[in-house]
């Protein structure tokens, strides 16, 4: 209905004195003034904005057709039809007059050759408008509408598009004078400065959008208030083009001023304008503000976000922007139920606080749950800390792990700064600190203390967390560290994984999914001399699927994991979603972990393979995966269960 409305609306601009409307033809090779807009020379029809009636058959097409069905005996039975729609010129013509007349849209509603003839007659006015809207001035359609059978009727259209219009010359002409003008961007006089090439073809959508371009350019230089109050069109049949006049009132020029909160806002002034994009002083700039107001809605802090600007300038002369904020609920509680087959059941339950201080800060304490292993993690995040685009991040916690690979009982801390290059890539930089007690397989426990400098870049373009169908993640993650375990060390670990989704199609049904890791320790010949958070374990749901948990790697004689200085990881799924909230997905996986520095990488890698099946919620995909060792082991389990929110990876 939208394409349908767009039509009917640029025929009665292009064509208000073409036919279509019934006005009369210009003369031979003169201009025909198609439409204006209030305010614009008399030589006028419907404004830019008007109201375009609603489409109606005119009464003596009622006539004609009520006469064509009398001569055709209608007796009142229902016909259902065939469309046959014939454009050799243009097949595009064909393919939207499919989409959008009357004919097409009510196809499967039955009815008489009456009613056959009405619709068919209005079908004709959407097709002329419709050769209007794409350029064609001088195009021809004809119709027919003939019975075939006792119940059965064929619609025959065939278009002789004729030669395409171009654009020619437009002009943007000033209700009023540009008031600061040679303080300010000019603004745009022609529609070819908002992205409409002259010589191009005469396309009413493409016409349409410049027009509606125009509004936002005087906005976003120093005018607030712009409108465009009208437009005129006229078709040149001489040079076969389309010319433009714009009507903009440009209203008054404005410097965009502070941010004023009405309404007791639940953040303190700092933090609007920390997130403020715009200079104090500089021209009025719409987008900018617009941009805003998406940034205090992504934050969560609020349940609704108005802004319009104050009714009077500040001293200095600059207009402030008045934003109204109604705050939204600051704390949650939750909790999650995972399962799998290396750790069993397990609870991890939660609490977040998002606005602590008044200035958007969160505080979110975690409490992971499983058999062999406990852990309490807090995490404090402080935005826009001396800039728009950076935060202070903190992390502590406490950590108890029971595996086949290890027992560890450490607490660890980290502080630094996390900045936003762009909305795509993160980049951070931390301290960190931990120490605790570390027994390996075959050794006694140990206390070990740990100090790093943890850097990491982040690209995500996928724009989804748990359930991305399009985009590119890459994740780097290097380190120096030095500390005491067995003896002193110094290392420098660094860790590499990209992540690919790829759409088979055009709805996102069908999702080709790859990953791929490598990591590396630098500076160290033997794993077992560095502590356990800093060696690479693989196995398990995270990584290579159907192996137990930190399996896949260097073992002792009693199969324990002993983890390595090298890292190698491979996944591959091919994503299913059918119906609204199910899937299937098949997947495959493979990895390896290199125990000294001179093994190549990629050999004696192990690859699991299996099934799954997703729920779609709101929140996220529940995965449930079933995975089998492909090359399993003595000890491997035949399979391997896992249960959790959100996509493997």
């Amino acid at each position: 209905m939208i394409v349908r409305g767009l039509i009917l609306l640029t025929g009665a601009l292009f064509l208000a004195g073409c036919g279509a409307f019934h006005s009369p033809e210009p003369e031979a090779g003169g201009p025909a003034v198609l439409g204006s807009g209030k305010n614009a020379p008399a030589s006028g029809g419907p404004a830019l904005h008007a109201t375009i009636p609603a489409p109606a058959v005119p009464p003596e097409l009622k006539a004609r057709a009520g006469a064509s069905s009398q001569t055709r005996g209608d007796d009142g039975r229902l016909y259902s039809y065939t469309l046959d729609v014939q454009s050799p010129e243009d097949p595009e013509l064909a393919d939207a007059f499919e989409k959008v007349s009357r004919l097409a849209l009510m196809k499967d509603q039955p009815a008489t050759m009456t009613t056959l003839e009405q619709r068919l007659n209005v079908s004709l006015e959407e097709a002329r408008s419709l050769l209007k809207s794409r350029g064609y001035y001088e195009g021809t359609v004809e119709g027919r509408l003939t019975a075939e059978g006792a119940d059965k009727a064929r619609a025959v259209f065939s278009f002789r598009s004729g030669p395409r219009y171009s654009l020619g010359p437009s002009r943007i002409i000033l209700d009023g004078a540009l008031a600061g003008e040679s303080e300010a961007p000019a603004p745009p006089r022609t529609l070819a400065e908002v992205g409409l090439t002259p010589g191009g073809p005469a396309l009413a959508d493409e016409v349409l959008a410049a027009v509606s371009r125009v509004e936002d350019a005087f906005r976003n230089r120093g005018y607030p208030l712009a409108a465009v109050e009208g437009a005129r069109y006229t078709v040149d049949r001489a040079k076969r083009s389309l010319e433009a006049e714009i009507q903009v009132k440009p209203g008054r020029f404005a410097r965009m001023g502070e941010v004023l909160p009405v309404d007791g806002a639940t953040v303190d002034q700092g933090y609007l304008d920390a997130l403020r994009p715009w200079a104090v002083g500089q021209p009025w700039h719409q987008e900018q503000l617009d941009n805003y107001l998406g940034a205090l809605r992504q934050t969560g802090l609020f349940q609704s976000v108005e802004a319009f600007p104050a009714s009077e300038n500040d001293p200095r002369g600059y207009r402030p922007i008045s934003v109204k904020l109604v705050g939204a609920p600051e704390r949650t509680v939750g909790g999650l139920l995972s399962y799998d087959t290396d750790f069993g059941p397990g609870l991890t339950a939660y609490w977040e606080h998002r606005n602590l201080t008044g200035h958007g800060d969160r505080l979110r304490l975690d409490l992971p749950l499983w058999a062999d292993m406990q852990e309490f993690t807090a995490t404090y995040r402080y935005p826009y800390f001396l800039g728009p685009d950076q935060d202070i991040v903190a992390r502590g916690g406490f950590l108890h792990q029971d595996t086949d690979a290890y027992e560890l009982s450490s607490g660890a801390a980290a502080v630094g700064l996390e900045r936003r290059l762009s909305r795509r890539l993160t980049v951070s930089l931390m301290g960190s600190v931990e120490g605790g007690s570390l027994r390996d397989p075959d050794q006694d426990k140990k206390e070990f203390i740990m100090f790093g400098l943890p850097a990491a870049v982040n690209y995500d373009s996928t724009g989804s967390l748990l359930d991305p169908t399009r985009g590119l993640r890459l994740m780097l993650q290097a380190a120096p560290y030095t500390g005491s375990f067995h003896q002193d060390f110094n290392v420098f670990r660094s860790r590499l994984e990209a992540q690919g989704f790829v759409p088979l199609g055009s709805d996102d049904r069908f999702v080709l999914a790859l990953r791929g890791v490598w990591g590396s320790l630098w500076g160290v010949d033997n794993s077992q001399t560095v502590p356990s958070a800093l060696r690479f374990y693989s196995g398990g749901g995270g990584s290579v699927r159907g192996y137990d948990y930190q399996s896949v790697g260097p073992r002792n004689e009693k199969l324990e994991p002993l983890g390595g200085v090298s890292q190698v990881e491979l996944g591959a799924e091919a994503r299913w979603r059918f119906l609204t909230d199910m899937g299937l997905v098949a997947f495959i996986d493979g990895g390896m972990v290199y125990e000294n520095v001179d093994e190549k990488i990629f050999q004696n890698m192990l690859w699991g393979a299996g099934l799954g099946y997703r729920y779609y919620t709101a929140i996220g995909p529940v995965r449930l995966d079933v995975a089998f060792p492909l090359d399993k082991r003595p000890d491997d389990d035949d399979w391997q269960l896992y249960l959790s929110l959100g996509q493997s990876f």
